[in-house]
């Protein structure tokens, strides 16, 4: 398999936008699916494209210098998301919700409800933005999960599926209250409470057909995102984990081991042969 620091050089037929064409991600796991949505809205814009970031589940609202655009569909009772105000003409971060939903909790952090994965197909056929990313699991903050029956919820029209795994789990024993749905978990792993959770526990977690790429479109890219590795215990130890990995799997694309908070986040990338 190939390892290069540079994932542009290796990951750029990924990211091919044929012209007048459109590309979605959806992001789906835990462990930073919402840093790694807007890192990618931004590199996009810097390409030169109109994005549309939303989400198909719950998510924080995003703090006004993560977007130049806010989409707020609570009045808006059209089968459409409304656009025509927004200035497109130059590249741009739209984003696009549901609504606010009510909280007791006395943080700053609002979180708000999305569109259905339907709306987000339709849009994807129809309109000014090139790029759509797309928020389409929950995790209740937790590094890592597996899906419920009614998880994720993925766009069908999806080009590519990102995972995403938080480092600070891995090679660590199991507990419970930090996997979310953790029965699922255990039964799709074959994880019992107290196991390292190595390269054969993640890797059924990934090939599973109810596992992490559940509900992903078969032609979709399909791709595992690392995250947080500055917190990993021993990141030589996670670098052999995902090239062990990377060399059984049968649904992966690419493995990326990132730190979606730092300035290059991409450190390292490893593909199929």
């Amino acid at each position: 398999m190939k390892s290069e620091k540079n994932y542009r050089a290796l990951c750029a037929t990924q990211f091919d936008i044929p012209l007048g064409g459109s590309l979605m991600i959806a992001l789906v796991g835990g462990g930073g699916k919402t840093s790694a949505a807007f890192w990618l809205a931004k590199q996009f814009k810097n390409q030169g494209h109109c994005v549309l970031v939303s989400t198909t589940t719950k998510m924080y609202l995003p703090d006004s210098y993560q977007a130049d655009n806010f989409i707020n569909l609570e009045h808006n009772h059209n089968q459409l998301i409304p656009y025509s105000h927004l200035d497109l003409s130059e590249p741009s971060i739209t984003f696009c919700y549901k609504n606010k939903i009510a909280s007791n909790n006395k943080s700053d952090k609002i979180k708000v409800s999305g569109v259905t994965p339907e709306l987000i197909d339709e849009l994807k056929n129809d309109s000014p933005f090139t790029v759509f990313i797309i928020e389409s699991d929950g995790a209740k903050c937790l590094p890592i999960k597996a899906p419920d029956r009614h998880e994720p919820c993925i766009p069908i029209t999806s080009d590519m599926v990102i995972g995403v795994t938080g480092a600070e789990v891995i090679h660590t024993r199991a507990i419970p209250e930090r996997i979310h749905r953790w029965n699922i978990f255990s039964a799709l792993t074959q994880c019992s409470t107290g196991d390292i959770i190595d390269h054969r526990i993640l890797g059924n977690l990934i090939e599973h057909q109810q596992g992490m790429f559940k509900h992903a479109p078969e032609q979709a890219i399909k791709i595992w995102l690392i995250n947080k590795i500055d917190l990993a215990a021993n990141y030589s130890a996670l670098t052999q984990l995902a090239h062990k990995v990377i060399s059984k799997t049968t649904r992966l694309d690419a493995i990326w081991l990132a730190a979606m908070n730092s300035q290059a986040p991409i450190k390292n990338v490893l593909t199929r042969d």
